[in-house]
């Protein structure tokens, strides 16, 4: 089941954003490589938004936006090489608007934060279904949020059920590193690198007696996916969108299990000091009010 669409106001940072859920295409190339954003028509381009991105910016066009393609149905690379995946959709669109070229660059989750706040970043902003947290913006991270989705679990179709996050005790979980889930997996045990929602000191799992979750992070949700497919996790977690397709692509094998939890926007991330938070609000702002989100989303059928 997909998130369904929750108007609210577009906002930077923490706020919760304009929600939408879509499955449009979008070929490029992957495996860290790059190439230009090639798609169906594009918004024109706006100049009183295009006059916000500040001269510094500018200089660096071509823009490399970079995005982790291994997070079906977000951004990921299908089966004939194409990354495809309605937020890389939307950064096509942000760019037509903001009148700048761009491409994409296939880069591993972790490794985006810290390329983007190098002191000369070779990616300008990510669209790759960033979720802000307080770690991220302390480290010098913006986000404009414009989506929001929760997080669910997957099982194996036969296998053991969880409906609460107690129920991660004594299992062992499947999580792409880097992400919140993964945040959340340790919280849930005391322990939180990356300030997700689960908090605090407590250890919930041996204050209850029982054994602590086996978390098993892996470099891309592929792989995490893969884990759990083949018995190596006893469950997976993951945003809801990203779970729902998973179900979908391996009907038979998977399911979801339990209620989504953890609400969360999605953030386009850019570093702070680059100055750029408020053209690319302006920008999504404009695809919002002249329909161009209803156009990724009638795309999902």
């Amino acid at each position: 089941m997909h998130d369904t669409l929750r108007p609210a106001t577009l906002a930077r940072a923490r706020r919760a954003a304009f929600a939408v859920l879509a499955l449009p295409l979008l070929a490029l190339s992957a495996c860290g490589s790059t190439s230009p954003i090639l798609t169906s028509p594009q918004p024109a381009s706006q100049s009183s938004i295009a006059a916000e991105i500040p001269a510094a910016v500018k200089t660096l066009e071509p823009f490399q936006i970079a995005s982790d393609a291994s997070y079906a149905p977000n951004e990921y690379v299908n089966g004939s090489g194409q990354v495809v995946g309605w937020d890389l959709e939307l950064a096509q669109d942000v760019c037509s608007v903001l009148g700048v070229s761009c491409t994409i660059a296939n880069v591993t989750f972790d490794d985006i934060i810290p390329a983007l706040l190098e002191k000369n970043p070779k990616y300008v902003m990510s669209f790759s279904s960033f979720t802000p947290t307080a770690s991220r913006e302390a480290s010098g991270i913006d986000f404009i949020t414009y989506y929001q989705a929760g997080e669910s679990w997957l099982a194996r179709v036969g296998g053991p059920t969880i409906t609460a996050a107690s129920q991660m005790c004594g299992h062992s979980v499947a999580v792409e590193s880097g992400t919140v889930e993964e945040s959340d997996a340790y919280g849930y045990m005391g322990q939180n690198p990356g300030g997700g929602a689960i908090k605090g000191d407590t250890d919930h799992c041996t204050a209850a007696g029982l054994q602590d979750i086996n978390v098993e992070s892996f470099t891309t949700q592929t792989e995490a996916n893969a884990a759990l497919l083949s018995g190596r996790a006893d469950f997976g977690w993951a945003d809801q969108p990203v779970a729902d397709y998973q179900v979908k692509l391996e009907p038979g094998k998977l399911r979801i299990s339990g209620e989504p939890c953890s609400i969360y926007p999605y953030g386009v991330a850019v570093a702070h000091k680059l100055g750029f938070d408020k053209a690319i609000e302006d920008a999504i702002t404009y695809l919002i009010n002249n329909g161009y989100y209803s156009k990724i989303l009638s795309s999902a059928g």
